[in-house]
Protein backbone atom coordinates (compact mmCIF):
# COMPACT_ATOMS: atom_id res chain seq x y z
CA UNK A 1 0.00 0.00 0.00
CA UNK A 2 3.29 2.31 -0.41
CA UNK A 3 5.22 4.01 1.96
CA UNK A 4 3.91 4.84 5.02
CA UNK A 5 3.52 8.52 6.45
CA UNK A 6 4.74 9.21 9.80
CA UNK A 7 4.23 12.08 12.27
CA UNK A 8 7.24 12.39 14.55
CA UNK A 9 6.62 15.56 16.48
CA UNK A 10 10.15 16.73 15.94
CA UNK A 11 10.02 15.75 12.15
CA UNK A 12 6.50 17.20 11.39
CA UNK A 13 6.12 14.48 9.29
CA UNK A 14 2.82 13.79 7.98
CA UNK A 15 -6.78 8.78 24.99
CA UNK A 16 -7.95 7.45 30.84
CA UNK A 17 -9.90 6.90 28.76
CA UNK A 18 -11.12 8.45 25.47
CA UNK A 19 -10.54 12.26 24.23
CA UNK A 20 -11.70 12.89 21.05
CA UNK A 21 -10.20 16.34 21.60
CA UNK A 22 -11.85 19.56 20.30
CA UNK A 23 -12.34 23.06 21.91
CA UNK A 24 -10.92 25.42 24.79
CA UNK A 25 -11.78 28.78 24.11
CA UNK A 26 -14.14 30.83 22.16
CA UNK A 27 -16.60 31.14 24.42
CA UNK A 28 -18.25 35.16 24.59
CA UNK A 29 -15.65 36.95 23.25
CA UNK A 30 -17.55 39.88 21.92
CA UNK A 31 -18.04 41.30 18.50
CA UNK A 32 -15.42 40.38 15.98
CA UNK A 33 -13.38 43.49 15.32
CA UNK A 34 -11.83 43.16 11.66
CA UNK A 35 -8.17 43.80 10.97
CA UNK A 36 -4.74 43.04 12.10
CA UNK A 37 -1.94 40.19 11.73
CA UNK A 38 -1.63 37.57 14.03
CA UNK A 39 2.06 35.98 14.72
CA UNK A 40 1.58 32.30 15.53
CA UNK A 41 4.84 30.21 16.88
CA UNK A 42 5.53 26.90 14.94
CA UNK A 43 8.12 24.38 15.61
CA UNK A 44 8.30 23.48 12.11
CA UNK A 45 8.23 24.47 8.38
CA UNK A 46 6.40 22.47 5.44
CA UNK A 47 9.49 20.30 4.27
CA UNK A 48 9.43 17.81 1.15
CA UNK A 49 6.87 18.90 -1.28
CA UNK A 50 7.01 22.42 0.47
CA UNK A 51 3.07 23.33 0.16
CA UNK A 52 2.07 21.13 -2.82
CA UNK A 53 -0.58 20.16 -1.64
CA UNK A 54 -1.06 17.07 -4.24
CA UNK A 55 2.70 16.03 -2.81
CA UNK A 56 3.11 17.33 0.45
CA UNK A 57 3.25 14.88 3.27
CA UNK A 58 4.37 16.69 6.70
CA UNK A 59 2.05 18.21 8.69
CA UNK A 60 3.26 21.19 9.12
CA UNK A 61 2.21 21.69 5.20
CA UNK A 62 -0.96 20.45 5.92
CA UNK A 63 -2.07 22.89 8.73
CA UNK A 64 -1.24 25.48 6.11
CA UNK A 65 -2.80 23.99 3.13
CA UNK A 66 -5.88 23.28 5.11
CA UNK A 67 -6.82 27.33 5.62
CA UNK A 68 -5.09 28.40 1.95
CA UNK A 69 -7.86 25.22 0.62
CA UNK A 70 -10.84 23.97 1.18
CA UNK A 71 -12.41 20.18 0.62
CA UNK A 72 -15.93 19.16 -0.67
CA UNK A 73 -16.65 18.08 2.68
CA UNK A 74 -16.08 18.66 6.45
CA UNK A 75 -16.28 16.63 9.50
CA UNK A 76 -16.97 18.05 13.26
CA UNK A 77 -14.70 16.74 15.81
CA UNK A 78 -18.18 14.43 16.85
CA UNK A 79 -17.91 12.75 12.98
CA UNK A 80 -20.93 14.91 11.50
CA UNK A 81 -20.48 15.38 7.62
CA UNK A 82 -21.04 19.18 6.55
CA UNK A 83 -20.94 20.94 3.30
CA UNK A 84 -18.43 22.73 1.87
CA UNK A 85 -17.68 23.40 -1.71
CA UNK A 86 -20.50 20.90 -2.04
CA UNK A 87 -23.82 21.87 -0.96
CA UNK A 88 -25.34 17.84 -1.21
CA UNK A 89 -24.13 14.62 -1.60
CA UNK A 90 -25.79 11.10 -2.53
CA UNK A 91 -24.91 7.33 -3.19
CA UNK A 92 -27.63 6.53 -5.81
CA UNK A 93 -25.67 3.03 -5.70
CA UNK A 94 -22.66 0.84 -4.04
CA UNK A 95 -20.19 2.43 -6.77
CA UNK A 96 -21.28 5.53 -7.32
CA UNK A 97 -21.55 9.09 -5.30
CA UNK A 98 -22.87 11.94 -6.98
CA UNK A 99 -21.83 15.82 -5.34
CA UNK A 100 -24.02 18.97 -5.74
CA UNK A 101 -21.16 21.91 -6.14
CA UNK A 102 -21.82 25.59 -4.82
CA UNK A 103 -21.79 27.71 -8.27
CA UNK A 104 -20.85 30.90 -6.39
CA UNK A 105 -17.15 30.43 -5.70
CA UNK A 106 -13.92 31.82 -6.93
CA UNK A 107 -10.91 30.74 -6.75
CA UNK A 108 -8.03 33.27 -5.25
CA UNK A 109 -6.27 33.62 -8.50
CA UNK A 110 -9.75 34.81 -9.77
CA UNK A 111 -10.68 31.58 -12.03
CA UNK A 112 -14.38 30.31 -11.63
CA UNK A 113 -14.74 27.34 -9.47
CA UNK A 114 -16.66 24.53 -11.04
CA UNK A 115 -16.58 20.53 -11.57
CA UNK A 116 -13.61 20.86 -13.71
CA UNK A 117 -11.65 21.38 -11.26
CA UNK A 118 -12.83 18.64 -8.71
CA UNK A 119 -12.19 16.00 -11.86
CA UNK A 120 -8.55 17.61 -12.21
CA UNK A 121 -7.96 17.89 -8.45
CA UNK A 122 -9.14 14.10 -7.72
CA UNK A 123 -7.36 13.08 -10.80
CA UNK A 124 -4.26 14.71 -10.40
CA UNK A 125 -4.29 13.14 -6.54
CA UNK A 126 -4.74 9.24 -8.05
CA UNK A 127 -2.20 9.74 -10.24
CA UNK A 128 0.46 9.31 -7.99
CA UNK A 129 -0.10 12.09 -5.32
CA UNK A 130 0.01 12.44 -1.81
CA UNK A 131 -2.95 9.57 -0.70
CA UNK A 132 -3.51 8.38 -3.42
CA UNK A 133 -3.97 5.23 -1.68
CA UNK A 134 -7.15 6.23 -0.67
CA UNK A 135 -8.52 6.56 -4.11
CA UNK A 136 -7.38 2.85 -4.91
CA UNK A 137 -10.91 1.96 -5.91
CA UNK A 138 -12.30 5.03 -7.67
CA UNK A 139 -12.76 4.12 -11.28
CA UNK A 140 -13.50 7.52 -12.69
CA UNK A 141 -14.15 10.75 -11.51
CA UNK A 142 -16.26 12.75 -14.18
CA UNK A 143 -18.26 16.23 -14.45
CA UNK A 144 -21.74 15.51 -15.04
CA UNK A 145 -23.21 18.79 -15.30
CA UNK A 146 -21.25 22.66 -14.76
CA UNK A 147 -21.95 22.18 -11.22
CA UNK A 148 -22.08 18.34 -10.40
CA UNK A 149 -19.16 15.79 -10.42
CA UNK A 150 -20.24 11.95 -9.93
CA UNK A 151 -17.45 9.34 -9.09
CA UNK A 152 -17.82 5.62 -9.77
CA UNK A 153 -16.02 2.88 -8.13
CA UNK A 154 -14.66 -0.67 -9.14
CA UNK A 155 -16.19 -1.57 -5.40
CA UNK A 156 -17.65 -0.35 -2.63
CA UNK A 157 -15.70 1.72 -1.00
CA UNK A 158 -16.61 2.05 3.07
CA UNK A 159 -13.60 4.79 3.32
CA UNK A 160 -14.42 7.46 0.51
CA UNK A 161 -16.93 9.48 2.95
CA UNK A 162 -14.71 9.54 5.23
CA UNK A 163 -11.70 10.83 3.50
CA UNK A 164 -14.08 13.18 1.43
CA UNK A 165 -14.82 15.52 4.88
CA UNK A 166 -11.58 14.56 6.42
CA UNK A 167 -10.26 18.57 6.52
CA UNK A 168 -6.65 17.89 5.19
CA UNK A 169 -6.97 15.29 2.54
CA UNK A 170 -8.08 15.73 -0.89
CA UNK A 171 -7.79 19.82 -1.57
CA UNK A 172 -9.42 21.41 -4.39
CA UNK A 173 -6.87 23.36 -6.65
CA UNK A 174 -7.79 25.65 -9.54
CA UNK A 175 -7.15 23.72 -12.32
CA UNK A 176 -6.35 27.43 -14.60
CA UNK A 177 -4.07 28.70 -11.28
CA UNK A 178 -2.23 24.93 -10.32
CA UNK A 179 -2.51 23.60 -13.45
CA UNK A 180 -0.21 26.22 -15.08
CA UNK A 181 2.46 26.53 -12.04
CA UNK A 182 5.60 25.71 -12.14
CA UNK A 183 6.84 22.84 -9.42
CA UNK A 184 8.30 25.83 -7.32
CA UNK A 185 5.34 27.90 -7.33
CA UNK A 186 2.99 25.07 -6.44
CA UNK A 187 5.75 24.90 -3.48
CA UNK A 188 5.69 28.14 -1.97
CA UNK A 189 2.46 29.50 -3.30
CA UNK A 190 -0.84 28.55 -2.93
CA UNK A 191 -4.11 28.11 -5.50
CA UNK A 192 -6.94 27.50 -3.08
CA UNK A 193 -10.60 29.08 -2.62
CA UNK A 194 -9.57 29.41 1.42
CA UNK A 195 -9.90 32.33 3.67
CA UNK A 196 -6.51 33.08 3.31
CA UNK A 197 -3.75 32.32 0.71
CA UNK A 198 0.35 32.01 1.41
CA UNK A 199 1.93 35.30 0.28
CA UNK A 200 5.18 34.70 1.37
CA UNK A 201 7.39 31.86 2.27
CA UNK A 202 10.73 33.26 4.14
CA UNK A 203 12.29 29.36 3.82
CA UNK A 204 14.05 29.34 8.07
CA UNK A 205 11.83 32.05 9.57
CA UNK A 206 8.13 32.31 8.67
CA UNK A 207 4.98 31.86 6.21
CA UNK A 208 2.47 34.68 5.48
CA UNK A 209 -0.79 34.38 4.75
CA UNK A 210 -3.03 37.36 3.58
CA UNK A 211 -6.81 37.55 3.83
CA UNK A 212 -8.70 36.20 0.24
CA UNK A 213 -10.86 38.98 -0.84
CA UNK A 214 -12.57 36.30 -3.38
CA UNK A 215 -13.58 34.18 -0.15
CA UNK A 216 -16.68 32.76 -0.88
CA UNK A 217 -17.74 32.42 2.54
CA UNK A 218 -18.36 34.89 5.62
CA UNK A 219 -15.05 37.87 5.04
CA UNK A 220 -12.25 36.91 7.42
CA UNK A 221 -11.38 39.11 9.97
CA UNK A 222 -7.84 39.31 10.32
CA UNK A 223 -5.55 41.00 7.50
CA UNK A 224 -2.67 38.11 7.86
CA UNK A 225 -1.62 35.76 9.81
CA UNK A 226 2.35 34.49 9.95
CA UNK A 227 3.51 31.49 11.25
CA UNK A 228 7.02 32.06 12.37
CA UNK A 229 9.68 29.48 12.59
CA UNK A 230 10.83 28.60 16.74
CA UNK A 231 12.91 24.99 15.98
CA UNK A 232 14.02 25.39 19.76
CA UNK A 233 10.83 24.88 21.62
CA UNK A 234 12.18 26.31 24.65
CA UNK A 235 12.75 29.51 22.29
CA UNK A 236 9.46 29.22 21.10
CA UNK A 237 7.75 29.63 24.91
CA UNK A 238 9.64 32.48 25.56
CA UNK A 239 8.20 34.11 22.96
CA UNK A 240 5.02 33.32 24.44
CA UNK A 241 5.70 34.20 27.73
CA UNK A 242 7.24 38.02 26.15
CA UNK A 243 4.17 38.25 24.19
CA UNK A 244 6.23 38.35 20.93
CA UNK A 245 3.35 35.22 19.51
CA UNK A 246 -0.19 35.88 19.94
CA UNK A 247 -0.27 31.89 19.69
CA UNK A 248 1.36 28.63 19.48
CA UNK A 249 2.33 24.96 18.52
CA UNK A 250 4.26 23.10 20.66
CA UNK A 251 5.21 19.23 20.50
CA UNK A 252 6.17 18.97 24.07
CA UNK A 253 3.14 19.02 26.17
CA UNK A 254 5.20 20.23 29.24
CA UNK A 255 6.36 23.21 27.46
CA UNK A 256 2.84 23.60 26.64
CA UNK A 257 1.83 23.44 30.16
CA UNK A 258 4.17 26.39 31.23
CA UNK A 259 2.36 28.55 28.47
CA UNK A 260 -0.50 27.90 30.17
CA UNK A 261 0.78 28.57 33.74
CA UNK A 262 1.51 31.97 32.35
CA UNK A 263 -2.13 32.76 31.32
CA UNK A 264 -2.39 31.65 27.83
CA UNK A 265 -5.23 29.03 27.08
CA UNK A 266 -4.41 25.74 26.31
CA UNK A 267 -6.34 24.19 23.77
CA UNK A 268 -7.80 20.42 24.27
CA UNK A 269 -5.56 18.19 22.46
CA UNK A 270 -7.17 15.69 20.34
CA UNK A 271 -5.03 12.36 20.89
CA UNK A 272 -4.61 11.70 17.50
CA UNK A 273 -0.93 10.15 16.92
CA UNK A 274 -0.57 6.90 18.31
CA UNK A 275 2.84 5.95 19.48
CA UNK A 276 2.30 2.72 17.62
CA UNK A 277 4.55 -0.52 17.99
CA UNK A 278 4.70 -2.99 14.79
CA UNK A 279 5.64 -6.68 15.88
CA UNK A 280 7.68 -9.06 13.84
CA UNK A 281 5.40 -12.50 14.40
CA UNK A 282 8.28 -14.56 12.09
CA UNK A 283 10.53 -15.46 14.81
CA UNK A 284 11.30 -15.40 18.17
CA UNK A 285 9.22 -14.88 21.33
CA UNK A 286 6.33 -12.58 19.53
CA UNK A 287 5.87 -15.74 16.93
CA UNK A 288 3.95 -16.87 19.74
CA UNK A 289 0.20 -15.01 20.68
CA UNK A 290 0.35 -16.08 24.25
CA UNK A 291 3.53 -13.99 24.32
CA UNK A 292 2.26 -10.82 22.50
CA UNK A 293 -1.19 -11.46 24.91
CA UNK A 294 1.16 -11.89 28.08
CA UNK A 295 3.30 -8.78 26.64
CA UNK A 296 -0.18 -6.80 26.48
CA UNK A 297 -1.58 -7.39 29.93
CA UNK A 298 2.19 -6.90 31.39
CA UNK A 299 1.59 -3.00 29.94
CA UNK A 300 -0.06 -0.13 32.79
CA UNK A 301 -1.03 2.22 30.63
CA UNK A 302 -2.74 4.45 32.54
CA UNK A 303 0.61 4.73 34.52
CA UNK A 304 2.29 5.59 31.33
CA UNK A 305 0.00 8.32 30.30
CA UNK A 306 0.01 9.91 34.00
CA UNK A 307 3.60 9.19 34.93
CA UNK A 308 5.45 8.49 31.66
CA UNK A 309 3.57 11.08 29.36
CA UNK A 310 3.00 13.50 32.44
CA UNK A 311 -0.56 13.18 30.95
CA UNK A 312 -0.27 14.54 28.31
CA UNK A 313 -1.36 11.39 26.44
CA UNK A 314 -4.06 8.91 26.65
CA UNK A 315 -5.10 5.18 26.15
CA UNK A 316 -5.76 4.43 22.79
CA UNK A 317 -5.42 1.37 20.23
CA UNK A 318 -6.60 1.17 16.22
CA UNK A 319 -7.78 4.04 15.04
CA UNK A 320 -6.39 6.52 18.01
CA UNK A 321 -8.04 7.48 20.61
CA UNK A 322 -8.61 11.28 19.33
CA UNK A 323 -10.24 10.07 16.11
CA UNK A 324 -14.11 10.36 15.36
CA UNK A 325 -15.76 7.19 16.47
CA UNK A 326 -12.80 5.20 17.79
CA UNK A 327 -13.12 2.37 20.43
CA UNK A 328 -12.92 3.06 24.05
CA UNK A 329 -9.80 0.96 24.52
CA UNK A 330 -10.33 0.60 27.99
CA UNK A 331 -12.82 -2.03 27.24
CA UNK A 332 -10.49 -3.93 24.44
CA UNK A 333 -8.82 -8.10 25.08
CA UNK A 334 -5.70 -8.25 26.77
CA UNK A 335 -5.73 -4.42 27.69
CA UNK A 336 -6.16 -4.50 31.36
CA UNK A 337 -3.35 -5.06 33.13
CA UNK A 338 -3.02 -8.63 34.57
CA UNK A 339 0.68 -9.84 35.79
CA UNK A 340 -0.52 -12.90 37.03
CA UNK A 341 -2.43 -13.71 34.14
CA UNK A 342 0.39 -12.53 31.81
CA UNK A 343 3.00 -15.30 34.02
CA UNK A 344 0.52 -18.00 33.10
CA UNK A 345 0.37 -16.76 29.52
CA UNK A 346 4.23 -17.39 29.38
CA UNK A 347 4.04 -20.39 31.49
CA UNK A 348 1.51 -22.21 28.24
CA UNK A 349 4.09 -20.88 25.65
CA UNK A 350 6.93 -22.15 27.43
CA UNK A 351 8.84 -19.19 27.80
CA UNK A 352 8.44 -17.69 31.74
CA UNK A 353 11.61 -15.44 30.61
CA UNK A 354 11.65 -14.07 27.33
CA UNK A 355 13.66 -11.69 25.94
CA UNK A 356 12.59 -9.11 23.53
CA UNK A 357 13.74 -6.22 21.66
CA UNK A 358 12.59 -2.99 20.65
CA UNK A 359 14.10 -0.67 18.47
CA UNK A 360 12.79 3.23 18.47
CA UNK A 361 14.15 6.45 17.19
CA UNK A 362 16.75 7.66 19.51
CA UNK A 363 17.57 11.19 18.31
CA UNK A 364 14.01 12.46 17.79
CA UNK A 365 10.70 12.55 19.61
CA UNK A 366 12.68 12.76 22.80
CA UNK A 367 9.51 13.36 24.78
CA UNK A 368 8.34 9.94 23.93
CA UNK A 369 11.36 8.25 25.37
CA UNK A 370 9.60 7.99 28.98
CA UNK A 371 7.37 5.50 27.36
CA UNK A 372 9.78 3.09 26.31
CA UNK A 373 11.66 3.12 29.33
CA UNK A 374 8.54 2.50 32.18
CA UNK A 375 7.51 -0.18 29.80
CA UNK A 376 10.93 -2.03 30.37
CA UNK A 377 9.82 -1.74 33.98
CA UNK A 378 6.14 -2.88 33.94
CA UNK A 379 7.30 -5.93 31.74
CA UNK A 380 9.95 -7.01 33.67
CA UNK A 381 7.26 -7.46 36.93
CA UNK A 382 6.02 -10.03 34.73
CA UNK A 383 9.54 -11.93 33.57
CA UNK A 384 9.68 -10.21 30.10
CA UNK A 385 12.87 -8.24 29.55
CA UNK A 386 12.66 -5.98 27.07
CA UNK A 387 15.70 -4.42 25.39
CA UNK A 388 15.74 -1.21 24.47
CA UNK A 389 17.81 -0.23 21.47
CA UNK A 390 17.74 3.57 20.75
CA UNK A 391 18.04 3.73 17.08
CA UNK A 392 18.92 7.00 14.24
CA UNK A 393 16.06 8.02 12.22
CA UNK A 394 17.91 7.14 9.40
CA UNK A 395 18.31 3.54 10.29
CA UNK A 396 14.54 3.53 11.47
CA UNK A 397 13.48 4.88 8.19
CA UNK A 398 13.99 2.22 5.43
CA UNK A 399 11.49 0.39 7.54
CA UNK A 400 8.43 2.71 6.79
CA UNK A 401 9.74 3.85 3.44
CA UNK A 402 10.26 0.73 1.66
CA UNK A 403 9.68 -1.79 3.94
CA UNK A 404 12.53 -3.23 5.40
CA UNK A 405 12.40 -5.78 8.10
CA UNK A 406 13.32 -5.61 11.99
CA UNK A 407 14.15 -7.02 15.00
CA UNK A 408 10.80 -7.89 17.34
CA UNK A 409 9.40 -4.56 17.90
CA UNK A 410 9.91 -1.28 16.07
CA UNK A 411 7.95 1.60 17.83
CA UNK A 412 7.66 4.30 15.08
CA UNK A 413 4.90 7.17 15.73
CA UNK A 414 1.41 7.47 13.22
CA UNK A 415 0.30 10.18 11.69
CA UNK A 416 -3.16 10.66 11.61
CA UNK A 417 -4.81 9.18 8.87
CA UNK A 418 -8.32 10.28 6.73
CA UNK A 419 -10.20 7.09 7.80
CA UNK A 420 -9.95 4.51 10.59
CA UNK A 421 -9.21 1.41 7.88
CA UNK A 422 -5.75 3.18 6.57
CA UNK A 423 -4.12 2.64 10.20
CA UNK A 424 -4.07 -1.20 9.69
CA UNK A 425 -3.70 -1.19 5.83
CA UNK A 426 0.05 -0.93 5.94
CA UNK A 427 0.18 -3.77 9.00
CA UNK A 428 -2.43 -5.89 7.55
CA UNK A 429 -2.20 -5.94 3.60
CA UNK A 430 -0.06 -6.76 1.17
CA UNK A 431 2.49 -4.99 0.13
CA UNK A 432 2.20 -2.80 3.58
CA UNK A 433 5.46 -1.88 5.34
CA UNK A 434 4.14 -2.72 8.46
CA UNK A 435 3.13 -6.36 7.43
CA UNK A 436 5.10 -9.49 8.87
CA UNK A 437 1.44 -11.80 8.86
CA UNK A 438 1.01 -12.67 5.33
CA UNK A 439 0.45 -16.70 5.83
CA UNK A 440 -0.08 -15.83 9.39
CA UNK A 441 -2.98 -17.40 10.39
CA UNK A 442 -3.46 -15.54 13.54
CA UNK A 443 -4.17 -12.50 11.06
CA UNK A 444 -6.34 -13.79 8.53
CA UNK A 445 -9.50 -12.83 10.52
CA UNK A 446 -8.19 -9.28 10.93
CA UNK A 447 -7.23 -9.16 7.54
CA UNK A 448 -10.76 -10.42 5.88
CA UNK A 449 -12.48 -7.89 8.31
CA UNK A 450 -10.50 -4.97 7.05
CA UNK A 451 -11.02 -5.89 3.39
CA UNK A 452 -14.56 -6.14 4.28
CA UNK A 453 -14.80 -2.83 5.63
CA UNK A 454 -12.80 -1.20 3.04
CA UNK A 455 -15.73 -2.49 0.50
CA UNK A 456 -18.51 -1.54 2.91
CA UNK A 457 -21.76 -0.26 1.06
CA UNK A 458 -22.64 2.12 3.71
CA UNK A 459 -20.97 3.61 6.42
CA UNK A 460 -23.29 2.29 9.38
CA UNK A 461 -21.97 -0.97 7.97
CA UNK A 462 -17.96 0.31 7.45
CA UNK A 463 -18.19 1.31 11.28
CA UNK A 464 -19.65 -1.80 12.62
CA UNK A 465 -16.39 -3.59 10.76
CA UNK A 466 -14.08 -1.12 12.27
CA UNK A 467 -15.43 -2.05 15.91
CA UNK A 468 -15.04 -5.75 14.90
CA UNK A 469 -11.92 -5.17 13.92
CA UNK A 470 -10.10 -3.25 16.34
CA UNK A 471 -11.53 -5.96 18.82
CA UNK A 472 -9.76 -8.61 16.77
CA UNK A 473 -6.49 -7.38 16.47
CA UNK A 474 -6.41 -6.61 20.34
CA UNK A 475 -7.53 -9.91 20.58
CA UNK A 476 -4.64 -11.38 18.60
CA UNK A 477 -1.84 -8.66 19.88
CA UNK A 478 -1.57 -7.37 15.76
CA UNK A 479 -0.15 -4.61 17.59
CA UNK A 480 0.94 -2.52 20.56
CA UNK A 481 -0.17 0.85 21.32
CA UNK A 482 1.26 1.86 24.64
CA UNK A 483 -0.74 5.50 24.25
CA UNK A 484 -1.81 8.30 21.86
CA UNK A 485 -0.85 11.81 21.94
CA UNK A 486 -1.72 14.93 20.47
CA UNK A 487 0.16 15.81 17.19
CA UNK A 488 0.50 19.28 18.35
CA UNK A 489 -0.53 21.25 21.81
CA UNK A 490 -2.11 24.72 20.44
CA UNK A 491 -1.82 27.61 22.88
CA UNK A 492 -2.99 30.95 22.28
CA UNK A 493 -3.62 34.42 24.36
CA UNK A 494 -7.23 34.90 25.03
CA UNK A 495 -6.74 38.41 25.51
CA UNK A 496 -6.09 39.01 22.26
CA UNK A 497 -6.88 36.53 20.06
CA UNK A 498 -10.84 36.11 20.17
CA UNK A 499 -13.19 33.38 18.55
CA UNK A 500 -10.66 31.10 18.32
CA UNK A 501 -11.20 27.07 19.15
CA UNK A 502 -8.88 23.96 18.37
CA UNK A 503 -10.39 21.01 16.66
CA UNK A 504 -9.50 17.54 16.21
CA UNK A 505 -7.96 17.79 12.83
CA UNK A 506 -5.23 20.44 13.38
CA UNK A 507 -6.61 22.31 10.80
CA UNK A 508 -7.31 25.97 12.51
CA UNK A 509 -9.99 26.48 10.19
CA UNK A 510 -11.60 28.67 13.34
CA UNK A 511 -9.07 31.01 12.22
CA UNK A 512 -11.49 31.88 9.02
CA UNK A 513 -13.71 34.29 11.38
CA UNK A 514 -11.71 34.75 14.53
CA UNK A 515 -10.04 38.31 15.57
CA UNK A 516 -7.77 40.27 16.94
CA UNK A 517 -9.04 42.09 20.18
CA UNK A 518 -8.43 45.89 19.77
Amino acid sequence: MGAAVIAVGALALTGCGTDTGGSTGAGNDGEPVAGGTLTWGVPAEPSAGGLDPMVASAIAAEVIDSIAYDTLLTRENDGTVNPALATDWEQPDELTWVFQLRDDVTFADGSPFDASDVVYSFETRKDGGTNATYLVNMESVEATGDHEVTFRFSQPDGTFLDAVSARQTFFIVSEEGYGAASEEERQTQTFGTGAFQVTEWSQGVSVTLDKNEKYWGEAPNLDSIVFELYPDESTLLAAVQQGSVQAASFIDGSLAGQAESAGFTLGDPPFRQNLAIYINPEAGPLADVNVRRAFSLALDRQALVDTAMLGNAGISFVPPAGDPGAPDATDLPYYTRDIDEAKKLLEDAGQPNPEITLSYMGDVAQSHHPVYEMMQQQLAEAGITLKLEATPLSEIAPIFTTGESWTDLVAIPGSPRASAAFYLQPVLLEGGVYNHWDGNPDADKARELLTQAMAAATPEEYNDLIDQLAEETAEQVLEVVPAAVPVYFEVWDANKLKGYESDAFYSRYKLDSAWLSE
